[in-house]
């Protein structure tokens, strides 16, 4: 049996003044012909207290994207605006990009996660490769690199998520069996957000937290809802100064250190028993069972604590990422049912190739890959990639100064038929209602 999936379409507040706008920059003065000082930038003015305000009250950076959209359109392919005290520059063409990337040195210098640094240091714990910069950040990636994203990892880790995936769907196709109707109706992120966690924390620690059925395990019930709650506060915390939420948000910062809190003693629990289980199939002369965790304990290069550190780091990492192109890729398909067959024909055609041997995912089913990428063209999980600058560079003959922070905003040429906010990761406002059904 396979499935078809709809859903309740709506269009979202004012598009309009974007359909009027004229090209990228139009309206802006043309790039100077010499180069020109870093206060010759054009700049985004708008009002900080009034948007500290509005971040307050709806906890997030609403229509974010929209607003630097709405800028570029105005100002150009570059302009800068200040963040309390921080200067940034905002660019958006490839050509920018690629330079900003060629003076980059060994060690880029990123702007690490506010709250989840303030965690670490106050309760005296290592940090992982999200939140490093410099050596320790290239030597901790150097090691997940062989782990996590290279070929031969992905071919170790993709049975795991395959045995996750094919219990996700038949837990589907029974709820939408036993519906008197035939059908499901269902709010997709939170159930795909289940998914992601229990895949991701398969393939990090080689063990499965049941997370897809009725009757979760206590502690693992809490640890999903923790990692709900530290994702909500961190959205809150992470678009305004510490000096200010500090005092404004006793109560968030509250939730999130205890968030934060059980995460990482759940996660030291669960990496030191992952480590047992490996000694213990080799003591009996068994090869231990893959995992990210138990590779990088049998390499022995990182520490214990920078590996628990990591892992937790890459579990927080990969869930909302990877949960929200999910949703939304079936929020495509529902509305474009086109391709919705195609894809279903595709698979069809597959699955006796892949079910004996899932590395055939990643080489037969070319169009499935094809509609992800364009998912992430649509709804690119991070609007930004930031870079603090190491060297004096010239983009569209304007000076930079080394320090300077500079974000590269990612750009589409698509109209989003759904409201997006940036929160941790850019997601719906509200989740997608996708409604399940058979297909003969």
């Amino acid at each position: 049996m396979v499935l078809r999936v709809t859903a309740d379409v709506w269009l979202v507040r004012p598009w309009w003044y974007l359909h009027r706008k004229r090209a990228l920059g139009t309206t802006a003065t043309l790039a100077p012909k010499t180069v020109q000082p870093f206060e010759a930038i054009p700049q985004y003015s708008r009002n900080n207290w009034l948007k500290m305000i509005q971040i307050l009250r709806e906890q997030g950076q609403k229509n974010l994207h929209l607003e630097m959209h709405q800028a570029f359109q105005e100002l150009g392919p570059i302009f800068r605006h200040s963040v309390g005290r921080t200067q940034i520059v905002s660019v958006m063409l490839p050509e920018d990009a690629e330079k900003l990337l060629q003076v980059e040195s060994t060690y880029p210098h990123r702007k690490l996660l506010e709250p989840w640094v303030a965690h670490r240091e106050l309760r005296g714990l290592r940090r992982g490769v999200f939140l490093l910069n410099g050596p320790e950040w290239h030597f901790n990636r150097l090691q997940l690199n062989s782990n996590v994203l290279s070929p031969k990892a992905v071919q170790n880790f993709v049975p795991l998520v395959d045995v996750v995936a094919r219990d996700f769907v038949e837990i589907v196709k029974k709820k939408m069996l036993e519906s008197a109707h035939g059908s499901l109706s269902m709010d997709a992120q939170s159930n795909v957000f289940n998914y992601t966690t229990e895949a991701s924390h398969f393939v990090l620690l080689g063990e499965r937290l049941g997370l897809l059925g009725h009757d979760l395990i206590p502690d693992n019930l809490k640890f999903l809802r923790a990692l709900h709650s530290m994702f909500k506060t961190t959205t809150q915390l992470m678009f305004l100064p510490r000096s200010l939420t500090r005092w404004t948000s006793t109560r968030v910062w509250k939730e999130n250190f205890e968030s934060w809190d059980f995460i990482s003693e759940y996660g030291e629990d669960h990496c030191l028993g992952c480590i047992k289980n490996m000694y213990r199939e080799l003591a009996e002369g068994r090869p231990h069972s893959w995992s990210v965790i138990a590779e990088l304990v049998a390499e022995g290069t990182l520490s214990m604590d920078a590996i628990q550190a990591n892992s937790m780091e890459l579990i927080a990492g990969s869930t909302d990422t990877t949960a929200i192109p999910l949703v939304m890729t079936l929020f495509e398909l529902a509305r474009n049912p086109d391709v919705q067959q195609a894809l279903r024909q595709e698979s069809l055609a597959a699955a006796a190739s892949i079910a004996a041997n899932p590395q055939k995912a990643m080489s037969d089913l070319p169009l499935l890959k094809a509609a992800l990428k364009e998912t992430l063209r649509l709804y690119p999980a991070g609007a930004f990639l930031e870079r603090i600058l190491s060297s004096d560079l010239v983009l569209q003959n304007y000076h930079i100064p080394a320090g300077m922070l500079k974000s590269v905003h990612v750009e589409t040429q698509e109209k989003e038929d759904v409201p997006m906010s940036y929160h941790f990761v850019l997601m719906p406002s509200s989740s997608p209602l996708l409604t399940f059904r058979p297909v003969s």
